[in-house]
């Protein structure tokens, strides 16, 4: 039986929240694909402007941001008119007065263990205060009423569930698919050996401990450079204005990356970094991998969960110690460790697909459905 799903696309795309966005575009298209007869209502910000279309999807135009006031009082009016017989939230962001049958995306409970990592935390203290009790209202509002949690790792499922045991039978674990990101360019991007990472600079992202790393390796090996990747925002720019006071060698910010731009660093580093401390999936490593790039990784559950053990070189999370002798085998290694990476690179792609997530949210919609 044909449906009609509503879902909220405001942060669909890239470059809006690169995560997030991504994951919404990714899944729209397989949801579209894999149900040519049903309709899908996306609620976008600017309908003119939108990275694809298809002949069942039709855009309803939602012209205000996520987290604020007007999310709350506008949007439940604005998917009551689409009168959709399913609503999909890529997020825990519900209105607290929205009445209707919903799925939502967790993607990670990094606000409830660690509120320091999001931009409201530069706030000043009772505004920030605030955000935070607000986040919990809604996010607790958001997984008691939705008909289905989608969640992309067993190790969210088993975080949500401690953050309340009574919505452990509607979590859905779905994963999260590799985007298509362009063909590297075989010109070199970079003139010399260098080590990559790219992502927010939140403090669960832990690029302080880079930085320490950095101290031993630029001694270590004057050949190299480490870039870094991501958005010159307010957290971004405390690590910068950190590796100047400590008088760094050969770093590059290079800021927001295009898909192309990726690709390319990803492609040429000796190695991809993730000194990250919490992740929901973990997509850069992932992405690293699937061009033949060896990852320097964490070794926190949610990344032994989704990494293959080829090509990927664990370090116990927070030891600065373990970072640098992961990097120094890496280096060894070679083109070993390259091989390596191409074989997790295999793996990756065939445990990850943007199909699966679909085809099992299709299902669970379907199944509501036909309890009505």
């Amino acid at each position: 039986m044909a449906m009609h799903i509503a879902i909220d696309a405001r942060m669909m795309g890239a470059g809006k929240t690169r995560g997030i966005g991504r994951y919404i575009e990714e899944t729209v298209k397989q949801l579209a694909t894999q149900q040519p007869d049903w309709t899908f209502t996306l609620l976008v910000r600017d309908p003119e402007n939108t990275s694809f279309h298809a002949s069942n999807i039709v855009f309803k135009k939602a012209d205000f941001s996520w987290y604020g006031l007007k999310e709350q009082l506008l949007l439940p009016r604005i998917v009551k008119e689409i009168d959709a017989d399913h609503v999909w939230f890529p997020h825990w962001n519900v209105p607290l007065f929205f009445r209707g049958t919903f799925s939502i995306t967790i993607h990670d409970l990094l606000l409830v263990h660690q509120p320091q990592s999001a931009k409201a935390s530069t706030r000043h203290p009772m505004v920030a205060w605030l955000k935070r009790v607000g986040f919990y209202l809604v996010l607790k509002n958001a997984i008691r009423k939705s008909q289905t949690i989608f969640v992309p790792t067993q190790a969210v499922k088993k975080d949500l569930c401690s953050f309340d045991k009574s919505v452990e039978h509607k979590i859905l674990v779905n994963g999260e698919g590799l985007s298509s990101l362009p063909q590297p360019q075989q010109e070199r991007i970079f003139p010399t050996p260098f080590l990559f990472y790219v992502g927010s600079a939140y403090p669960h992202k832990r690029l302080e401990l880079l930085l320490d790393m950095w101290q031993v390796i630029s001694i270590n090996h004057p050949e190299l450079t480490l870039i870094v990747g991501g958005e010159k925002d307010v957290f971004m720019n405390r690590i910068m204005k950190c590796c100047e006071d400590l008088g760094l060698p050969r770093v590059i910010f290079t800021g927001q990356l295009s898909d192309q731009q990726m690709a390319d660093y990803y492609a040429q580093a000796s190695a991809f970094v993730f000194p990250t401390s919490f992740e929901g999936f973990g997509l850069p490593p992932c992405e690293a991998l699937s061009l033949g790039t060896p990852v320097i990784s964490s070794d926190i559950e949610v990344l032994k969960e989704v990494l293959p053990q080829q090509g990927v070189f664990f370090f116990e999370n927070g030891s600065v110690d373990g970072m640098i002798r992961a990097i120094e085998t890496v280096l060894v290694q070679g083109e070993d460790a390259r091989t390596q990476a191409l074989l997790g690179g295999e793996e990756v792609r065939r445990r990850h697909s943007w199909a699966f997530t679909a085809k099992s949210m299709i299902e669970s919609f379907q199944k509501h459905e036909t309890k009505r």
